[in-house]
């Protein structure tokens, strides 16, 4: 369809070019008859809302929907305003997980819907296309029940070939997650799985078209043990060198069945994102996470050590009741015992709609009102000791996580002996001293200060 007449038009505005839009692809392939009048337009956040507005409007199209996340919201926003202004007549519909049933600015979209779309917004294009003028569509849908994956079309046929060679192609086997925790915009969604006598086809239609790496979207891949293992099943039967699974792993319900096909994959063929949050265990009780964080840590360490996938794990500070010395226990523990290539360190977000935003006054929790939404200061942590930390997770990135200093790394685990949190505080202050910042530092002026520190500091680490 040319941009000359289309009347749908999907808008996907991507944290970066080399990913896909996959809710979008999602929704053109459930608009039914409607979809052959649909095109989709993406692009990434180097985009001004006025040239957004212009690549838009060159579609002349009738309806434009938006799906919004935290690093986009604020373009859709101001990008719809400005539709508005120049372009009144066409539709604009909004979704996406950063909108809630209190979302602030609906006045801006002639609908949002909250939740699931694909039913939704099927149903408001058919209102518009078909100018049904007595039965006005509401101004905010909420999908509380979301979709029925039995009846869901997938949209796999919608990447092309140029997205399959070059770009982040996206999959899923499930909807929503039998989890509750309190952080998660999924919390309380309920798993529902995607029918593996439809799923595991289209895989074999992208694996025939040449794709080998897949970024499962499944909040919690191995949640249901039989689902998990025959997706497993799936690509251990074609795995190649060149295959690369990047699944999102619970720690803490990892079923030997599971376990036992991770371990059969080729060494760096998996990629595992094990979100562990805590390990202090009245914390992981608060958040919803399982209490029994040793078995939540010997899981990771199995993961890590005994398969060849390879393994980030995921720490967030600034939880309710749990202070910077229990966030240091947390990190050390997993650190020494289980030595992931990455432990990625965030802060918390107050994400809209989760059960920390719902509740932030009684778990003491202040969050900045404006994307991404970073905590202030909780019960356990002041805006200082906020600031510190992140410094620490700052300087870790830099020094640990992208592995540019693998030398300088293994002398930091010497001198840490046991506290590796102390250690990396303690380049964070030599870092920050040195430069004033934490950011933008050549990466050969980063090694010249990471020599001096060694040389200098190693007897107080």
């Amino acid at each position: 369809m040319t941009q000359s007449n289309t009347d749908i038009l999907l808008v996907g505005v991507n944290a970066r070019y080399s990913h896909c839009a996959f809710a979008a692809r999602s929704l053109i392939a459930n608009l039914g008859a409607l979809a052959p009048r649909a095109s989709l337009l993406e692009c990434d956040l180097e985009i001004t809302p006025l040239q957004l507005a212009q690549r838009i409007l060159a579609y002349s199209p009738r309806v434009v929907s938006f799906t919004t996340y935290l690093w986009n919201v604020r373009l859709a926003e101001a990008t719809a305003r400005i539709l508005r202004r120049v372009s009144p007549g066409v539709r604009l519909v909004a979704g996406g997980p950063e909108l809630t049933a209190d979302y602030p600015h609906t006045d801006l979209f002639d609908t949002v819907i909250v939740g699931e779309g694909e039913s939704a917004f099927r149903a408001f294009c058919e209102s518009v296309l078909t100018d049904d003028d007595e039965s006005p569509f509401p101004a905010v849908v909420i999908k509380d029940t979301g979709e029925n994956p039995a009846t869901l079309a997938l949209p796999y046929d919608l990447y092309t070939d140029t997205d399959l060679a070059q770009r982040t192609v996206y999959v899923e086997t499930s909807r929503g997650c039998p989890f509750s925790c309190a952080y998660c915009t999924s919390a309380g969604t309920g798993l529902r799985l995607l029918p593996l006598s439809r799923l595991l086809p289209a895989f074999d239609r992208l694996w025939q078209r040449g794709l080998r790496q897949f970024k499962f979207l499944d909040r919690s891949f191995n949640a249901p043990v039989a689902h998990a293992c025959a997706v497993l099943d799936f690509f251990l039967d074609r795995v190649t060198d060149d295959t690369r699974l990047h699944l999102e792993i619970q720690a803490d319900c990892l079923h030997p069945d599971v376990l036992k096909r991770l371990t059969a994959f080729p060494n760096e063929t998996l990629h595992l994102e094990v979100g562990v949050q805590t390990l202090t265990p009245h914390v992981a009780a608060t958040i919803g996470r399982s209490p029994d964080t040793a078995h939540t840590l010997e899981n990771v360490r199995v993961l890590t050590q005994e398969t060849g996938a390879t393994v980030h794990a995921d720490l967030i500070f600034g939880l309710p009741g749990e202070d910077e010395a229990a966030f240091a226990r947390s990190f050390n523990k997993l650190v020494t015992v289980c030595a992931p290539p990455k432990v990625q360190v965030n802060l918390l977000k107050g994400l809209p709609g989760t059960r920390f935003v719902r509740e932030a006054q009684r778990f003491g929790l202040v969050f900045n009102p404006e994307p991404p939404y970073e905590l202030l200061y909780s019960d356990a942590m002041d805006f200082a000791t906020l600031a510190r930390v992140q410094r620490f997770a700052r300087c870790w990135e830099l020094v640990h996580n992208r592995g540019h200093f693998g030398e300088a790394c293994r002398r930091l685990r010497m001198l840490a002996d046991g506290d590796p949190y102390a250690c990396y505080q303690a380049l964070t202050d030599h870092l920050s001293a040195a430069e004033g910042k934490l950011f933008a530092i050549a990466r050969a002026r980063l090694a010249v200060l990471l020599d001096d520190f060694l040389s200098a500091q190693s007897h107080e680490c």
